[in-house]
């Protein structure tokens, strides 16, 4: 090894010793004619002797520098300038190669970098293999109290942490920041220190520590927000209309443990009742809002840290069952505690992209694979056309291996080249896909770094395309005979068995691009599917205002919410304006898990799988929706505290609980943990999607929102408005300077409701985008080398069709012949794609919606779309071939 890196370096300055060397040489020779001539030889004698006892020079300098550098380097070092030389010297050929390499490699890296981004890099903290998530959920704020208790006998640390977003804005439009609530030792767990100030600390997080008036915010924020100032520690930020004094700022590129999310803000868990008031969830026992990670301690293994833990889970239980009613006490907390190794962090960006992310690296897998085929495919066309070279060094004492590694080490600076401007192309389309992933409820930040995994990565690729490319030429090399370019007639190249590489290199592209082109359909009609779903309301002229209301006391949230939604309906193009509890279309919502119809008996339990979701809307709500009243009436303000509680039903609720033809007067009651409600049926409506358009249409009860419980009523209020026909951009506007002229301290965000359709279907929309870039440019890169191989078989053979023309062949006959070649390749990459895409359907299957993995109308389209492209690549030198002038191709022959 230390003599291979010697001989690299020797290389580096070869020039300067050869020309010592030889200069060493000519002293030597000088001393010896020297010496002769003192022996009585004329300097010409003298001269010509001592160069004879010299010998050749150039051989002693190969021979001298055999011992200075290993012959392997130095020829390695001689296949490479050739190699170099022979590229630049066919410009074109070397730029389209490198080019083809570059998206193929630059999209798997992009790819593979935010697969390492999210799925394999640690986080960023001290010793991440030794930490653990508690799985199976949230937990609650007195679960996590009784394990902090513990922590230090248990583990060598522990903390919890919920995710939030906070609302920067004192007023008016929101103004929204990924922030969390954390514990106390949260920093002094993972070994996080502050680049400014300090990390919070238990002190920070105790009952009445300042009311946890204190945050620390990230790297990013500090710059972006106080333009890095020095002084930022002491300087306050505004969260949710309150005033916290930052104490420190995290060093960069520590974003906290959920990956995919740059937690911005981090307050102090004594914070929350401030920001919450009577909401707060602290002593709530049934509220699973919590994630737990703890640190191992050295030496301890997963299995007994769980072991410890599910040692005092009873203890744990019996601390805080008393705040668990009903049936479900007699579960709580009965499952064993269990931890899961954290050594890359929580991501539920992870949990949701996951396998579709491994469906597009395999994707982008086979379009590399595409491109090196096409790269072989024209290596092969010019290794043919350096045949008469080939055979030259050969007759000259070059070997078959020698020959076979220069043309390796052509196909290996090609995939180099490739790679290295590939992973320029890789930084920004891996930004670029990162940022589809954002919506207006989800930031996503994922740093995309070129850490050892990436480039690693990229090398093992650029090496796998150099042999997957050159492996063809170097077969090729089998039919070149040693003298062939000095016979006054060769062969040439009119030998069908010539193009048998090129044609099963074409057959491969075919049936690799049926495969992608098949996926990308299949994806654009599932795509498809999901946008032509029925909403059940008409979205196109709908805003949604979110009306923040945590500052508020619970009883002054309906009458401030009755008058910005009076303000909003004052706008001029605004046709109605209505209220309700739940934003749809969110994924989430309100719901009843125990439902009785009439006198039926109440469940025991709870049944998520009979989840009965909930919504509370002001009079005119789903006239504001455009849904349609199929029976019965909407409500009106009679329907308020202490009148009958009244319901209205969709068409699914009725065929859930077979309410038959007639539900209006039938009686539903909901279990809750203090006793059950009794609603009336006054109205029916049209079916409408919930929580997404992938859900489909789901058992919905709506309540008048004048009469739900306080404790019911949420911190934000969504307010829904109607615009006028081709006015909704200028009612947007409009109706935010009417909200904040009527409550300048109320924070609100008003959206399109197709901003809430377009953040249902993120993960289709990308992969469907994804998939049909990656099938037009295997389709692109297929057609491209039929072409080729094509137009080099017209080259090839102009001689044969000169003659079949001069002796009366039609121009038509000589396009059906070329197009006959070429129509086999098609058929039979056809029927291997064919076979390969069934084979995968199904692992593509789980990605569908409402479209069958082997449907027959994409297969079939997905062949007549590759049948087309093939036909038009070919037929182009077909045309070509037609129009030869047999007279002169014959004179030329």
């Amino acid at each position: 090894m230390n003599r291979f890196l010697r001989g690299l370096l020797h290389l580096l300055r070869r020039s300067r010793h050869d020309a010592d060397l030889r200069e060493e040489i000519e002293t030597h020779r000088a001393l010896r004619q020297a010496a002769l001539e003192r022996d009585g030889l004329d300097s010409g004698d003298a001269a010509w002797a001592s160069q004879r006892a010299m010998g050749n020079v150039t051989l002693a300098v190969e021979e001298v520098r055999d011992v200075w550098v290993s012959r392997a380097v130095d020829q390695l070092w001689q296949d490479i300038r050739i190699a170099v030389r022979g590229l630049s010297k066919n410009p074109v050929f070397t730029l389209v190669a490198i080019a083809t390499l570059a998206l193929g490699i630059g999209a798997n890296t992009a790819l593979f970098s935010i697969f390492n981004g999210l799925i394999l890099r640690p986080l960023p903290v001290r010793d991440p293999s030794r930490l653990a998530l508690l799985t199976d959920g949230g937990w609650s704020y007195p679960v996590w109290a009784e394990i902090r208790a513990r922590e230090n006998d248990l583990f060598d640390g522990a903390f919890a942490w919920s995710g939030e977003r906070f609302d920067l804005s004192r007023g008016g439009q929101s103004a929204f920041v990924d922030g969390a609530y954390v514990s106390g030792r949260f920093f002094e767990v993972l070994g996080v220190s502050a680049v400014r100030g300090r990390m919070l600390t238990p002190a920070d997080d105790g009952v009445g520590a300042m009311d946890g008036s204190v945050a620390v915010i990230s790297h990013r924020f500090w710059r972006e927000h106080f333009a890095g100032a020095d002084d930022v520690v002491g300087r306050r930020v505004t969260l949710q209309r309150r005033a916290f004094t930052i104490i420190g700022v995290m060093p960069p590129g520590f974003f906290g443990v959920d990956v995919g999310r740059m937690t911005d803000v981090m307050l102090p868990f004594a914070a929350e009742p401030r920001i919450r008031g009577q909401e707060s969830l602290l002593a709530a026992v049934d509220s699973a809002w919590l994630d737990m990670m703890v640190r191992l301690k050295p030496g301890q293994s997963l299995e007994q840290a769980n072991a410890a833990l599910r040692g005092v889970q009873p203890q744990i239980r019996a601390a805080t069952v008393s705040g668990v009613v009903g049936a479900r006490a007699a579960r709580y907390l009965t499952n064993p505690l269990t931890l899961a190794a954290a050594t890359t962090g929580r991501s539920s960006l992870r949990t949701q992209f996951e396998t579709p992310l491994f469906a597009m690296v395999v994707a982008v897998g086979l379009l590399l694979l595409v491109a090196c085929t096409n790269i072989a495919s024209l290596l092969v066309a010019r290794a043919l056309a350096r045949r008469r070279e080939l055979s030259v060094r050969m007759a000259l004492g070059g070997s078959r291996g020698r020959l076979a590694r220069l043309l390796f080490t052509e196909s290996l600076i090609v995939a180099m080249a490739g790679a290295a401007l590939g992973l320029v192309f890789a930084s920004w389309s891996g930004a670029l896909l990162v940022r589809q992933l954002t919506t207006w409820e989800s930031n996503v930040s994922l740093e995309l770094v070129l850490d050892w995994r990436v480039l690693g990565f990229t090398a093992a690729l650029a090496c796998a395309s150099a042999i997957v490319a050159g492996v063809a030429p170097v077969l090729g090399l089998q039919s070149v005979a040693a003298g062939e370019a000095l016979k006054d007639a060769g062969r040439g190249l009119a030998g069908d068995r010539r193009f048998a590489v090129r044609g099963t290199l074409a057959v491969a592209q075919i049936a690799v691009s049926l495969i992608l082109v098949t996926a990308a359909g299949l994806f654009l009609r599932s795509f498809a599917s999901l946008n032509q779903l029925p909403l059940g309301f008409v979205p196109e002229p709908l805003l949604v205002a979110e009306l923040q209301s945590s500052d508020a006391p619970i009883e002054q949230r309906g009458p401030r919410a009755e008058r910005l939604r009076a303000a909003a309906a004052a706008v001029p193009g605004v046709r109605s304006a209505s209220l309700s509890r739940v934003p749809l279309l969110t994924g989430g919502g309100w719901g009843a898990n125990r439902i009785a119809i009439d006198d039926g008996p109440m469940p025991v339990e709870d049944r998520s799988d009979q989840r009965l979701w909930r919504n509370a809307t002001t009079p005119g709500w789903f006239e504001t929706m455009g849904t349609p009243l199929v029976n019965g009436r909407d409500f009106t303000d009679g329907d308020r505290v202490g009148a009958p509680l009244v319901a209205i039903v969709n068409q699914a609720f009725v065929r859930r609980y077979r309410l038959g033809q007639q539900p209006i007067g039938r009686t539903v009651r909901i279990g809750l943990s203090n006793g059950e409600r009794r609603y009336e049926i006054v109205g029916l409506v049209g079916d409408s999607v919930y929580t997404s358009t992938r859900d489909g249409m789901m058992a919905t009860m709506y309540e008048p929102l004048a009469q739900i419980d306080p404790e019911d009523f949420r911190e934000t209020v969504v307010l829904t408005i109607n615009a006028a026909h081709g006015q909704r951009a200028a009612v947007e506007r409009d109706v935010a300077a009417a909200l904040a002229r009527t409550e300048p301290t109320v924070a609100f965000t008003v959206r399109t409701f197709d901003q809430f359709i377009d953040a249902t279907v993120t993960q289709e929309r990308l992969i469907a985008m994804l998939s049909s870039f990656f099938g037009g440019l295997a389709l692109l890169l297929a057609g491209i080398g039929l072409y080729g191989i094509v137009a080099q078989a017209v080259r090839t053979r102009q001689g044969e069709i000169g003659l079949r023309m001069a002796l009366g062949a039609q121009p038509a006959g000589i396009v059906r012949l070329v197009l006959r070649r070429v129509g086999v390749l098609i058929v039979v990459g056809l029927a291997l794609g064919l076979a390969g895409s069934l084979w995968a359907a199904q692992f593509v299957g789980p990605l569908l919606f409402q479209v069958e993995a082997r449907d027959p109308a994409t297969f079939v389209g997905a062949a007549g779309v590759l049948v087309a492209g093939g036909v038009l690549a070919a037929w182009l030198p077909a045309r070509r071939a037609a129009r030869l002038d047999p007279a002169a191709v014959l004179r030329e022959g």
